[in-house]
Parts: structure tokens; sequence; C-alpha cells
């Protein structure tokens, strides 16, 4: 299964209505097919997305927003997803989601949530209504008309009297019983650095982070794990959790990151990342997103989602309908660089840095207030 599009209302924190597209609106030319994996027909979904923008722009929300949507339609109960707190004093969110579904077509699912008073105490969400449209592949002779349906491609209707239907449910788990999107979301490891996954971990892997490392295992029974060094003595702890002692942190986070990759390309599925930057040096960085462009690493057309603020990233991107620019003036709201930015002979990050993209560096009048600030002296420890 694919996303396609998804669009949601409603959201307190963001401005109007946020719309994230997954398929490949620009041509795809020899020059670009690594970037994306074909869906179905001249459909393609892009394999990498990156969020960029300046702090506190609002990027980990969005892809929080993401990660939300992509657990809702997996048939995760609302009040029981990782990322429901996007959802925080939202009185009533609409969400509409486009999908490829092989067994079905293209998919539409149109649902509204609102807020109600569990008790005194506690609010807890609810799918008020719900509609889900399916037509057939044949039915799409063009990009336009992936986004259009009707009235006899409607395929059910929400009914909240149905028994074994919850209340925070979507009528999309009917649909994919047996099937999903599969999704590694790795948003909580931001701003925690420990090594998430036990397992023998590849040395190929492990020299690549760190030439310096023999080897590192774990013994399923005892629970303990190895860590070898090249001409050092073993070291053996209780818990993985102890190696943040021995380890830097950028070989923790390519262990979590790397391995969770692999497991995606073998899945087919999303992998979301915030501050993918953090703890890496840049052709670390750069190596992971070239993997998910690289048609012989990521054959079943993974996806990776990631925010960051190495600009220079941007320009491993030959397209610009996967790049989106955050701002924050009154509400989030995301933008396509596609969109903003037209020509190609501007470097993607020269068009970051330069603020030719607006809003994508801090203001001159903030720069020169913090200056001013230093100069006399306002800044001081108590």
């Amino acid at each position: 299964m694919k996303l396609l599009k998804i669009a949601v209302n409603g959201l307190t924190l963001f401005k109007g209505t946020v719309n994230i597209d997954f398929f490949a609106e620009q041509r795809v030319s020899s020059d670009n097919n690594e970037m994306v994996s074909p869906c179905f027909g001249s459909v393609y979904t892009n394999n990498v997305m990156s969020i960029v923008g300046i702090n506190a722009s609002g990027k980990t929300s969005l892809l929080k927003v993401i990660s939300f949507v992509i657990e809702f339609i997996n048939g995760e109960s609302v009040n029981n997803i990782n990322n429901k707190d996007i959802l925080k004093d939202s009185e009533k969110i609409e969400i509409t989601v486009f999908f490829f579904d092989p067994g079905n077509g293209v998919c539409k699912l149109e649902s509204e949530i609102i807020r109600i008073k569990d008790n005194e105490i506690d609010d807890r969400y609810i799918i008020n209504s719900e509609r889900l449209w399916v037509k057939k592949t044949s039915r799409v002779k063009s990009k336009k008309d992936l986004f259009l349906f009707d009235d006899d491609q409607l395929s059910k209707v929400r009914d909240n009297g149905a028994e074994f239907l919850k209340d925070d449910t979507s009528i999309v788990i009917s649909l994919n019983k047996n099937k999903g999107f599969y999704l590694k979301d790795l948003i909580r490891l931001t701003n925690v650095n420990f090594l998430g996954l036990i397992g023998n971990f590849p040395h190929e892997l492990i020299a690549f982070l760190d030439p310096s490392i023999e080897n590192i295992s774990f013994d399923k029974k005892t629970g303990e794990a190895k860590l070898k060094f090249y001409d050092r003595e073993e070291i053996v702890v209780a818990n993985p959790i102890l190696f943040e002692q021995y380890l830097s942190s950028g070989t923790i986070k390519g262990i979590n990151i790397f391995i969770n990759a692999m497991i995606v390309f073998e899945e087919g599925g999303y992998l979301i990342v915030d501050e993918l930057e953090n703890h890496f040096n840049r052709e670390i960085v750069a190596t992971l997103v070239r993997f998910f462009m690289n048609k012989s690493v990521n054959k079943n057309g993974a996806t990776l989602i990631f925010s960051t603020h190495y600009s220079e990233l941007l320009d491993e991107f030959e397209r610009n309908d996967g790049i989106y620019i955050v701002r924050n003036r009154n509400g989030i709201y995301a933008q396509k660089l596609s969109e903003i930015l037209t020509r190609n002979d501007i470097k993607k990050s020269e068009a970051f840095k330069s603020d030719f993209l607006e809003g994508t560096v801090p203001t001159y009048e903030s720069y020169m207030q913090l200056k001013r600030a230093i100069i006399l002296g306002k800044i001081k420890e108590e």
C-alpha cells in the first residue's frame, strides 16, 4: 500500500489545512527516476521527503501529523496513537487520505474526529463521521484523475451504531485487515540516544560507523551485551543501554537509524526521522539519503521522511516536489519547494541560506536585537 496525499484541517498548531503529497507531482525523467518508485501506470511516489525550516518553525509537528495519519489508517485507535498530542486543544479535525491499495485500487478516506468529555477531568477523541471511496486504477488516466471520485465509487459509510467498530477506530480497518502501511517512527529518539534495538548487528554497518569496533553481540539467554574494540579487552554489560558509556552518540544513532532503514527496505514502508543530522557528519547523512534513492538498495520503494537543518542536504535532491519548507507565522504551514522555486540555476542550499525562499533563516531584525543585547551586556548569569 502506498500513500498518495494527506490533508488535515482543524489542528490548532497549524494555519489552515496541512497538505502533503507523497506522489511525484513533477515529471519523472531518466535524470531523476532514482528518487521515485512506480506505484501504478504513470503514477510514482517519492522515495525521500524532506522537511526543512528554521528553529521552532514546526518541523517536528509536521512529522507527527504524518505519523499520526499513517497509524490512524493502519487501524490504530485515535486515543492510543503515539503522536496524538498533535491533536491537543483541537475540537474538530478533518482528515482526508488518498492511497493506493494493490488489491482494490485508488482509495479516498474522509474522517471527522471530534473531542468529547470522557468524564469531568479527561477528554477523548472519537470519529464522528467517515466515508471511504474506492476506484479501479483503470479510471485514472492522468494525475488529475487521482483525486476525483464519483458517487458510485463510494464504498463504505461509517455506522457509529455498529457493535464491532470502536468509536475511535477508522472504518478503513475493514480494507487492510491483513496489510497496511509499514511504519518506523523514530521521532521519540530525537532528544535521547540509546540503542533501541537488540541483536547481532551487521559487521559492515559497525565498520562504517566506527572502524575501531571489532564486534557487538548480544546473549539472548542472559541479556548481556558484549562490545569488542580492536586490540582491547572485551566489554560486557548487563544492559545495552550502558553502551552509551563506550560508544559515540553518532555510532548509537547510526545503528538505530540504519537498522531500521534495513527493515523498512525489506517491507517497502516508511521511516520517519526528526533532525536527521543530529550526531552525524554530513557524509553519513547523505549516505542514508542516497540508499533510499538507490533502486538496488531500495528495491521495494521504501520512503524516508526526515526533518533537517542541513540545507546542503537539499542539493542531493534532483527534484523539488519532495521538499517542504515549514514556517511558523501565527500558525505552522508547509509549502512544497516546487511551488516557490521554479528556477533550476539556483542551488537549493543557497536559496535556503540566502532567504531567497523567505522565512528560512532568522530575520535581520532578530539578529540585530540579539547583537545589541550582547553589546549592552543584557545577557548575564544569575
